[in-house]
């Protein structure tokens, strides 16, 4: 059996996984050839190492070096685009067609048993892409994405989400399952959440990682929907704490607080560590476009309770539906500090088997059961 993955990350350039990547490893090692596509390159891929290097491989080579062998039955492709997917770039509707209209023969000629797309860009190779079952992984509202993506291209998404070229869609949470149900009243829509790495148990020296007191540390992205001012505030309040923030990029850190600091990206391999040697993970999230009603588990939510963290949250949308008492809440600086100094202690009462129960109970090979499982119904 042979299945592509439309993603975004990318294996290559290291950094934290998304769900695409864990579900194209999942099929890999069930014994499928599986072809995973992250964001496409342009030559405008200039300015940031992971972007440089992304246009090093993908047009410095011939096609044959685009593919990189990842795992056993992974293979990672580079591809070219004219211009990138950002607002600015893309914004007519004739790009839309041509945003992935140098998508090689190997991929574009070969049939596919399974097509598996994230609602993103690389959504637009859809149409070059022959397979027997398609799934739309809807990971995201379209239109949260007003920020980076240009309407001409989020409306397109969000109609391919409710068109007929897509068997299935898998919505990573039930505000988007019941999104997707208006968009496609006659389609079948699943919920299949999002889930976590069982490596995250495993201390990176195989020994358990101290512990440092009253700590707290945010690991994902600068996003719109990530408020560094309310971080600033609660860590100014909360002044015999350290806060970590772990991001790629630069954020502009004038008048931070002295116990809020800036690390950088992390790579896979010491996520769990860096995970295990703090008390807190933060979740400071604000509203951005509305997407926070869609958003109830975000994969750092997992990860934090997978290493055995406290859970300290803003309260918007669907994220207290989604979390529940596994989170303690705040809706401004001094609640999200008291949500802090009650995470800490909510993490302190749970038994040492509780962080390994809620691995079982949700890891990425129990949602590979299920995706197996519909991808078995679809090609029966």
């Amino acid at each position: 059996m042979r299945a592509i993955v439309l993603g975004t990350q990318s294996f290559i350039d290291g950094g934290t996984k998304v769900g695409s990547q864990y579900l194209a490893q999942a099929l890999a090692a069930a014994g499928w050839q599986v072809d995973y596509l992250p964001t496409l390159s342009s030559p405008l891929d200039v300015v940031g190492r992971q972007r440089h290097a992304r246009l090093a491989r993908a047009w410095g080579h011939g096609i044959p070096q685009r593919a990189v062998g990842i795992s056993p039955g992974l293979i990672e492709w580079s591809l070219q685009s004219m211009f990138p997917a950002h607002r600015l770039f893309l914004r007519w509707s004739w790009q839309l067609a041509a945003y992935g209209g140098r998508c090689p023969s190997p991929l574009r000629d070969v049939p596919f048993d399974a097509c598996i797309a994230d609602v993103a860009p690389n959504m637009l190779l859809l149409h070059q892409i022959t397979a027997r079952a398609k799934v739309c992984r809807l990971n995201d509202w379209p239109h949260g994405f007003a920020r980076d993506l240009h309407p001409v291209l989020i409306n397109a998404l969000g109609s391919m989400v409710g068109a007929p070229d897509f068997d299935e869609v898998w919505a990573v949470s039930k505000p988007l399952a019941e999104y997707a149900s208006t968009l496609r009243p006659e389609g079948e829509v699943v919920h299949i959440p999002n889930g976590v790495d069982a490596r995250l148990l495993i201390p990176a020296t195989r020994s358990p990682v101290a512990r440092k007191p009253r700590s707290a540390v945010y690991v994902g992205g600068l996003t719109a929907w990530l408020d560094i001012g309310l971080l600033a505030q609660a860590a100014r309040l909360l002044p015999d704490w350290t806060f970590e923030v772990y991001s790629p990029g630069t954020p502009p850190q004038h008048g931070w607080p002295v116990n809020l600091h800036w690390r950088g990206s992390v790579g896979r391999a010491e996520l769990p560590a860096v995970l295990q040697s703090h008390e807190v993970g933060l979740i400071p999230f604000s509203e951005a476009d509305g997407r926070m009603r869609y958003v109830e588990r975000p994969l750092k939510f997992y990860e934090y309770i997978a290493a055995g963290l406290g859970v300290a949250s803003t309260d918007l949308g669907a994220l207290r539906q989604g979390m529940g008492d596994l989170a303690c809440y705040g809706t401004d600086a001094r609640t999200f500090a008291d949500a802090i100094l009650q995470a800490r202690e909510d993490a302190q009462a749970r038994p040492p088997s509780f962080a390994k129960d809620f691995v079982q109970a949700h890891d990425w090979s129990a949602r590979a059961r299920t995706m197996l499982a519909r991808l078995e119904m679809l090609l029966a």
